[in-house]
């Protein structure tokens, strides 16, 4: 994704613009002002003003960025962190107290570069955000992301993916979605996620009943709730997809490295057996002996929770408990969009479940 594409994306689709705001808690009245210029011709390309005030300057980069061209993102950043606590504006506005400074650039950066984002040091107003180069959703780059990310290195871990998904299923981040775009219909202004859990969630008997925390932090962690707990701009869009929509999306803005490693170790056959760790052995051996963060660490436990899901949400593979038979029914990334949610009406075991809310939404 080219620079002016991303400029392109934040000047012309109001929903990014929206969903920026909703990151920082800013209204939707929000003026973005493109290339806006600074003293010693500095150059942001955003200024936030919302109520008379800056309230943020986002410094966008492209995907093919590379380490010195990041530095210097950074280096700007710090100089918007200046403007700030000397109160320097080229329009006359004061800076609001809670003033950041936003780098954003494609979630590319993080997986596809020599370079860590994590072993760098931020001004203290710099907030990192991310744009995912499938569909487009803007999310904040948490600093629990960012020691994870730290840590791989120290680790010796190869990162092919920033994203990590909580032990559950795609069906139960879509169904818990949903709730929480029916609430907001309703008029919730806030959730309480431990009263939500044990007084409907459990209701349903999903596959991982008692993790639904897991599926609130995941929800977050992509952008698609607040710290309200309700839906993002953002997360109201996939809300209202089917879920074979939702899913195929999923599987194309944050699945499919990890996808693709598991695949390849089928190598085009149709059956395997192999069990967990022998899955994560040829991965393992592949990248030098190191473990694929977030894919082959704990011994096979996040292998068993991928093969879970491309079982259980796609049907793609078919296989019993404590099994290492694998029947493989289908290439998911061998397919566009819309064949994918075909073979996920045709497979998938989700549906009994979506089932099941749907009642108890209809009983509320």
């Amino acid at each position: 994704m080219r620079e002016n594409l991303v400029h392109d994306l934040i000047l012309h689709r109001p929903e990014i613009r929206s969903g920026i705001n909703s990151i920082l808690s800013l209204s939707d009245y929000t003026k973005y002002i493109h290339e806006d210029t600074y003293i010693n011709g500095i150059t942001a390309d955003f200024t936030l003003i919302d109520n008379n005030e800056i309230k943020a300057i986002i410094e966008c980069k492209a995907s093919d960025i590379g380490v010195t061209d990041y530095v210097r993102g950074i280096g700007q950043s710090l100089q918007y962190e200046f403007f700030y606590k000397k109160n320097i504006s080229p329009r006359g506005y004061n800076f609001s107290y809670n003033f950041n400074s936003i780098l954003l650039f494609p979630s590319s950066v993080v997986k596809d570069n020599s370079f860590n984002i994590g072993m760098f040091k931020y001004p203290n107003t710099t907030l990192l955000f991310e744009i995912n180069e499938f569909n487009n959703i803007v999310r904040k780059i948490e600093q629990s992301e960012l020691d994870k990310l730290a840590q791989a290195t120290y680790s010796n871990l190869v990162t092919i993916s920033q994203y990590y998904f909580r032990d559950n299923r795609i069906y139960e981040y879509y169904i818990l979605l949903k709730f929480l775009a029916f609430l907001q219909f309703k008029g919730y202004n806030s959730i309480d996620r431990k009263k939500l859990e044990l007084n409907y969630l459990r209701q349903i008997e999903t596959q991982n009943n008692n993790n639904w925390r897991n599926a609130f932090i995941t929800l977050s962690s992509l952008g698609l709730i607040t710290s309200q707990n309700l839906p993002s701009p953002f997360g109201i869009t996939l809300a209202h997809l089917s879920f074979e929509q939702f899913a195929s999306k999923f599987m194309f803005s944050y699945m499919q490295p990890y996808v693709n490693e598991i695949y390849e170790v089928f190598n085009g056959h149709n059956k395997i057996n192999l069990n967990n760790q022998q899955i994560r052995e040829i991965i393992y051996k592949k990248y030098g002996n190191r473990d694929v963060l977030f894919l082959t660490e704990s011994e096979g436990r996040y292998i068993s929770s991928w093969l879970n899901i491309l079982r259980d949400d796609f049907g793609c593979i078919d296989f019993l408990p404590r099994n290492s038979q694998r029947n493989i029914k289908y290439y998911p990334l061998q397919l566009n969009e819309l064949s994918l949610q075909d073979k996920i009406k045709q497979y998938s075991k989700a549906y009994q479940y979506i089932d099941r809310y749907n009642n108890l939404v209809r009983s509320l």
